[in-house]
């Protein structure tokens, strides 16, 4: 009787303690739900540079130390009637019968290491004419339009192999594309007259796509510019680029 008395106190008293908390367990806390990455979407960058040139770096390529290109310059600038209003200006003279010049920026705002394709089109301005004479080719006519994307910074780097600067990406070859620059047209236009006494406004796009990564904080390059064979001084405004970028 005593015995079973006993084991009845106990059990009140286990039951008591497991209903005030007695035994001290802490339950884990809730474990968060894992955040899906952000999917990457099509976007479209559109650049004007009627309205400034802030971040664009201007650059040459394609030469060798005894033909250097001279002449060479950037800026912001007012345009001739009639085109009129503000754009980039490049200037360059092609000594080497291969001149790339070019402007380049970085951009942001895509899902970082996400895999994209990208086509553009760009609006400049020149009194290159087209069907005219010129050594190594004509102005209007063997001067190409180029547009670039790439992950990593475009540099300018002395090749071990001709000792040649180029840039460290592939961008083509005056009127071949290359994998991450396309060739959008020639620069001359159609009507203006040889002795390039007027400048004009044109566009000139492509679309074959540009395939590039975006980098860890998902940035990438834009280059725009142009490839010459025409042997001499070219000089053009930039006026704007769209860049059409969606998810691959």
């Amino acid at each position: 009787m005593q015995k079973t008395l006993y084991s009845t106190l106990a059990a009140a008293a286990l039951l008591a303690l497991t209903a005030c908390g007695g035994d001290n367990l802490q339950q884990p806390p809730p474990q968060a739900a894992p955040v899906a990455p952000p999917k990457p979407v099509a976007s479209t960058i559109t650049i004007d540079f009627s309205k400034g040139i802030d971040g664009w770096v201007a650059g040459v390529a394609d030469y060798k130390d005894d033909n250097e290109p001279t002449e060479t310059g950037a800026g912001w600038s007012k345009l001739a009637p009639p085109v009129g209003g503000m754009g980039y200006y490049l200037i360059s003279h092609n000594n080497s019968d291969d001149l790339f010049t070019f402007t380049k920026r970085q951009f942001s705002g895509l899902v970082p290491n996400a895999k994209y394709t990208v086509t553009f089109e760009m609006t400049y301005a020149t009194n290159a004419a087209t069907g005219c004479f010129g050594v190594g080719g004509a102005r209007g006519d063997s001067i190409y339009m180029v547009a670039a994307a790439t992950t990593d910074e475009p540099k300018v780097v002395k090749q071990a192999s001709d000792n040649r600067y180029r840039l460290n990406f592939d961008h083509g070859d005056q009127a071949n594309s290359g994998k991450q620059g396309k060739v959008l047209g020639t620069q001359g236009i159609d009507g203006l007259d040889c002795g390039g006494t007027e400048f004009a406004k044109a566009t000139r796009k492509s679309d074959e796509a540009i395939a590039f990564t975006a980098d860890k904080d998902g940035k990438f390059w834009i280059v725009l510019g142009t490839d010459s064979a025409f042997e001499g001084t070219n000089d053009l405004y930039l006026l704007g680029a769209v860049a059409n970028v969606k998810p691959q």
